[in-house]
């Protein structure tokens, strides 16, 4: 919680985050898009610096083999920890995305937001105690 007791993204983020490598291929994303109902796309992390976000649409009509970051979208909006989870959901309402990656003044990923958090969030504040 903030110092004024508003609630922050790290209140609602998820900090285990599944990410990939800039180095992984087309292939490798696409089979592990296959593998789960969770995800549409990953963070594309060098370590644990954000460098992207790679989704299942920017796989389309890529050769197998293609590197990611090769095809990775750079120009990502990301969260602040601290951020206020209002902020958070504006900006996740306006963009239209699902998930914004949440990194530290470092650049480096602490975890992720979704939309389904800030829902959460909501609930939770209009029925405390349930």
């Amino acid at each position: 919680m903030a110092d004024d007791g508003t609630p922050t993204v790290q209140d609602y983020m998820t900090r285990d985050v599944a990410t990939v490598s800039p180095d992984a291929t087309v292939r490798e994303v696409a089979e592990r898009i296959g593998e789960t109902d969770d995800h549409s796309g990953f963070p594309v992390c060098d370590g644990r610096h954000v460098e992207g976000f790679v989704s299942a649409r920017d796989l389309l009509l890529e050769d197998d083999s293609e590197p990611i970051f090769r095809i990775m979208t750079t120009d990502i909006l990301v969260a602040h920890p601290e951020m206020k989870l209002d902020d958070a959901a504006r900006v996740i309402l306006r963009s239209g995305i699902r998930r914004l990656p949440v990194v530290d003044d470092a650049g480096n990923l602490v975890g992720i937001i979704s939309n389904a958090d800030v829902i959460r969030s909501q609930i939770e504040r209009a029925t405390p105690g349930k």
